[in-house]
């Protein structure tokens, strides 16, 4: 188990700053050739092919998503192409909404670079983010290779913890990329790191919000993460 520090998230950790912020190739079968000399066999039919996802969002430059700006304690800004947030004091979390479209069924991936700090720090994605209730389901993972499903909002006491922190050798340590990726469907939410299925849960809590980042800072300070190629698609 992770320390306890860390089991409370948001509830606990948490400065409110939210702020408003591929085309699947679909190939028939390869009909099977006939025999020399001997009658041709019946043809196989060929599967229909199956929908292709839709791209609902998508934003790799930063320009209209993830607001810049902050605080003397978090900055958030755009360069070299990726969204970064800097946390210079312990005990914070920060997130920044990325669209103003709400999603209910949807997969929502996004590469995420741990690029200085501790490794004691949490970082990912939030979605389903309910504006009106002010809660979302997160994924966090940390520099140090654990994760965590949970619903968390700044007014809750304590998180809703699907899962307890643990740990996964898919998750890049240290400064690293990462590669997240969470499918809900209904109640059901499958989550990835790296494409490695870390888990799946049915949960209704939420139904459909928007989606956002975050950085989270625990005992040491100055954590700094950059997340690029963010892209919203239709679930499969």
């Amino acid at each position: 188990m992770k320390n306890n520090t860390r089991i409370y998230l948001f509830a606990a950790l948490v400065l409110v700053v939210a702020m408003a912020c591929s085309t699947v190739t679909n190939i028939g079968a390869t009909p099977t050739p006939a025999p020399t000399n001997t009658p041709v066999a019946t043809s196989t039919p060929i599967p229909s092919p199956t929908p292709s996802a839709s791209v609902l969002f998508e934003d790799g430059e930063f320009i209209d998503s993830c607001k810049t700006g902050g605080t003397d304690e978090v900055n958030r800004f755009v360069e070299n192409g990726q969204f970064k947030m800097l946390i210079s004091a312990p005990n914070i979390v920060a997130w920044t909404d990325c669209t103003e479209e709400e999603f209910s069924d949807f997969v929502f991936e996004v590469d995420a670079t741990q690029l200085g700090g501790p490794d004691n720090n949490i970082y990912g994605v939030l979605f389903r983010y309910d504006t009106n209730i002010r809660e979302f389901y997160v994924l966090a993972i940390s520099g140090d290779g654990y994760y965590v499903l949970a619903v968390d909002g700044p007014d809750r006491e304590e998180p809703y913890m699907l899962t307890e922190w643990e740990t996964s050798s898919a998750i890049n340590l240290g400064n690293a990329t990462n590669h997240i990726k969470v499918e809900a469907v209904g109640s059901n939410i499958s989550y990835y790191v790296n494409d490695q299925l870390l888990g799946e849960i049915q949960d209704s809590t939420l139904s459909k919000g928007i989606v956002g980042v975050f950085v989270g800072t625990l005992d040491e300070a100055n954590v700094l993460v950059g997340y690029d190629n963010m892209k919203v698609m239709s679930a499969p």
